[in-house]
């Protein structure tokens, strides 16, 4: 099936080259085209596309693996994270691993801290995958796009209205370069789901009534490292990223955006008129736990008057819960089971492909197939539903989708380096904390 967020590009001029052979995600197969890379990746005697990786923790290992796999004509060759540690142990786990022959990083390819984004761009590499917390990814991508650079761009991509505004601009730059912004919202990239959405698109549920996300679990891991532990503020929130709303966006926009996406496909990226949330923290309280709440619930309204009621929670201890249902005039859907019930019943049998490698097989099919893929405008805005919900919640205020997108809410520390203090963030408060 083919993915529903690529489309052929009538732009770029086709340079005609056959390759050695097809992979098994067909993604070395036909012709290879010059699609704008800044340089000459296709040209007939070196369709090698080379790959710099910019986030190395578990996520950015994860994706260099995989984008490694969707192409036998990649080679990871430039790595770049706030900290030294970091990039060790991910190149050593990436050399243990299968793809270890498309390793070729020299040690002057290796680079360290808070600048490390810039050099991995400025290095000899077509396309960079952005594995940072989010906090950093309007910055980062606007430096791959200036750069002539094809990106992979991890979820979600902002933390605020003022990066997903960033994303959005710099996403249309993309597009008018014919420079690849995929999205790491791998829901839509699963072939199961892509069937599902077809069918709820082809009304085989009727008109959709209204949809609801719940997502109750224990949380992720713990904080690593004390304060005393480390050299600086900034280090101690950068290795604890996930607790601070200024660099994960809360737990809502870094891990439900997932669930907020998968029913934007399915309204067909229309986007809510306004939302009402709740939220706060009851588990985690201790100030290890930086400011992030431990609970959320949303209520999002469209202009045709479908509701999209949202829940999640990390609380440790509790009963756990994980689905996306849809009900329709004709029927319902289970998104997580791959079942609709009513007038058309279907369900699907195949187990759940592995969607976060197929997003990396469809980039690279795109790119030597001579289709293109942007991503941008969706990944910012399922990100901002994330951002509007907990406005929301931290203020206590019924916002619209207009007054959240011109927000103001800048969330970056100024100036971020090493030496600037960065106390506790204050927990937010409903009812007193301002809406920006």
């Amino acid at each position: 099936m083919q993915n529903p967020t690529s489309a052929s590009s009538a732009n770029p001029k086709p340079t005609r080259r056959e390759f050695l052979k097809s992979t098994a995600a067909a993604t070395a197969a036909g012709a290879a085209l010059d699609l704008g890379i800044a340089r000459a990746a296709y040209v007939q005697d070196d369709p090698t596309l080379r790959v710099g990786l910019v986030g190395c923790g578990g996520r950015g290992t994860g994706a260099a693996g995989q984008t490694l796999r969707a192409d036998p004509y990649t080679k990871l060759v430039a790595m770049g994270d706030v900290f030294e540690d970091h990039l060790e142990k991910s190149l050593e786990n990436l050399q243990k691993s299968d793809v270890a022959e498309q390793i070729e990083v020299s040690p002057e390819n290796l680079f360290a801290g808070l600048d490390a984004y810039q050099k991995v761009v400025d290095s000899d590499v077509d396309i960079v995958l952005l594995a940072t917390p989010p906090q950093f990814r309007p910055q980062h991508l606007k430096a791959c796009i200036d750069g002539g650079k094809h990106v992979f761009a991890e979820k979600p991509v902002a933390v605020d209205p003022t990066g997903v505004r960033s994303v959005l601009n710099t996403s249309e730059e993309a597009r008018e370069k014919n420079l690849f912004v995929v999205s790491g919202l791998c829901w839509r990239y699963e072939t199961g789901m892509q069937e599902m959405v077809k069918r709820l698109h082809n009304g085989e549920i009727g008109d959709i009534v209204a949809l609801h996300s719940v997502r109750y679990g224990g949380g992720v891991w713990d904080p690593r490292r004390t304060r005393d532990q480390v050299s600086s503020d900034l280090e101690y929130q950068l290795r604890n990223w996930y607790y601070y709303t200024w660099l994960s966006g809360d737990f809502n926009v870094e891990q439900f955006v997932h669930e907020m996406d998968k029913m934007s496909w399915i309204m067909g990226d229309e986007y809510p008129v306004s939302c009402i949330s709740t939220g706060g923290r009851q588990t985690r309280t201790d100030k290890k736990y930086g400011n992030i709440y431990d609970h959320f619930s949303t209520i999002f309204e469209y202009e045709n008057g479908v509701k999209y009621v949202a829940t999640t929670r990390h609380q440790a201890g509790c009963s756990n819960s994980f689905f996306d249902h849809v009900s329709g005039s004709k029927g319902a859907a289970d998104l997580m089971k791959y079942e609709i019930t009513g007038e058309n019943p279907w369900r699907r049998r195949e187990r759940r492909t592995d969607m976060h490698q197929l997003e990396h097989n469809a980039m690279y099919a795109a790119m030597r197939n001579g289709e293109y893929i942007n991503n941008g405008n969706y990944m910012a805005k399922s990100t901002m539903l994330g951002i509007m919900a907990r406005m929301s919640a931290y203020t206590g205020k019924e916002l619209t989708w207009e007054q959240a997108m011109n927000s103001e809410l800048n969330l970056t520390p100024d100036p971020l380096s090493w030496d600037t203090p960065l106390p506790l963030p204050e927990v937010a408060v409903p009812g007193v904390t301002p809406f920006v």
